[in-house]
């Protein structure tokens, strides 16, 4: 009965450990994405938008929908897998109303990965077929009704 105790204690052991292991990468992970949609969301309020009411800071914008669009595998980036490109399009609304897209680009081949922001008015029209799977963004965007 002892080596049947201690094969017992050694699994559970294991699986602790393994337990542990895993929760801390899964904490890691999430604490990093976040750190990094903080910072995203920093350079996007600082941002400039120019509104009929005047340039405004993007802090000042609603932010009604992100997307997330990532590029092929690059074969010639041989440091890492993955794309080479990883964009992000924010949809916000301003007053007047005015709607904007806003590319955030981050290129993996530099080091650092320092977004670069691409700001364009777009109309209503557009804004709306940007969004038109998506009702809390058509809220956000153009209030409560939403047009079937």
């Amino acid at each position: 009965m002892g080596a049947a105790r201690w094969i017992i204690v050694i699994w559970l052991g294991t699986v602790v450990v393994s337990t542990v292991l895993v929760g801390w990468l899964v904490l890691w992970h999430r604490l990093t994405v976040q750190r990094e949609a903080t910072r995203l969301q920093a350079a996007f309020d600082a941002l400039s938008f120019p509104t009929p009411a005047g340039p405004l800071p993007g802090e000042a914008l609603t932010v009604v929908k992100i997307a997330y669009q990532l590029d092929e595998d690059d074969p010639d980036m041989r440091s890492r897998a993955g794309p080479a490109h990883w964009d992000s399009l924010w949809y916000a609304a301003g007053p007047g109303p005015s709607y904007f897209l806003a590319v955030c680009t981050l290129d993996a081949r530099t080091a650092g990965v320092a977004p670069r922001w691409v700001v364009r008015c777009i109309d209503e029209a557009r804004m709306r077929a940007a969004i038109s799977d998506d009702t809390r963004a058509q809220m956000l965007a153009f209030g409560g009704a939403i047009e079937a």
